[in-house]
């Protein structure tokens, strides 16, 4: 279980740059229609003192970075580098965008620097906008990657961020985030996500890419946590997906 020097949360990508942040999806988020700060508002944590979570991701390839802000604009992420088992990378607010006031959980795709052992403990540093750091616990059985930047798999994965959150790692259209209705754990092996159906005006873009989500699940805890994700989708499709940490 990870844990953080930045605070604890009450509630708490790759074709183009491979550290294209991601939008923070779960359900009932979305409600009503916040009020809109000026470009560069105000809508995140205090530079230097900001609440910061981690998440493995792709097998390890990758780390799924939680911060809080506006909900309608993704974070930009830069150049993740390493020093030993040492990560840091820069996270900042898009520059002259107007933002939601809100203040929810985003996740940010950060590719683990060739290096880094993903089965050993793990130490985040962020800088910019989101500054601050957090510990990320190895995982047995994770392989670093063998070169920077390494292809990842294209196929869902996901990982534990907090005793009841999760970072949901699938692709698709860059500017159509999945949207669940339900994230429910329907047993003690097993957590449930149904995709709400899409809007019939709903426009994507072409792309291929990252989308993160944060799922937090009720009556989860860190003792005895599901160990697996199934994932269905709007016309009943099932996929099952190991959650690791």
């Amino acid at each position: 279980m990870k844990t953080t020097r930045t605070g604890t949360a009450s509630a708490l990508l790759l074709l183009a740059t491979l550290a294209l942040a991601g939008c923070a999806t779960s359900p009932g988020q979305g409600a009503g229609v916040p009020e809109t700060a000026a470009p560069g508002g105000d809508a995140s944590a205090p530079a230097g003192d900001a609440e910061l979570y981690a998440a493995w991701l792709d097998a390890g390839r990758a780390i799924g970075v939680v911060t809080f802000g506006s909900s309608s604009c993704a974070p930009v992420v830069g150049e993740a580098t390493a020093a030993g088992q040492t990560v840091t990378v820069e996270i900042t607010d898009p520059e002259g965008v107007a933002c939601t006031r809100d203040y929810v959980p985003r996740a940010s795709y950060v590719m683990l620097p060739a290096g880094v052992d993903p089965a050993q403990d793990v130490e985040v540093f962020v800088t910019g906008t989101y500054a601050g750091d957090t510990d990320l616990d190895g995982v047995a059985g994770l392989t670093a990657p063998d070169t920077e930047g390494e292809m990842a798999e294209m196929t869902p994965s996901a990982g534990w961020f907090d005793d009841d959150g999760i970072v949901l790692l699938t692709y698709g259209s860059s500017t159509c985030p999945p949207v669940f209705e339900s994230v429910d754990a329907v047993s003690a092996e097993e957590i449930r996500a149904v995709e709400a159906a899409a809007p019939a005006d709903q426009v994507c873009t072409a792309d291929y890419a990252p989308q993160l989500s944060v799922l937090q699940i009720p009556g989860v805890s860190g003792d005895a946590r599901p160990g697996e994700i199934v994932l269905v989708s709007a016309t009943g499709d099932e996929q099952r997906v190991g959650i690791l940490g």
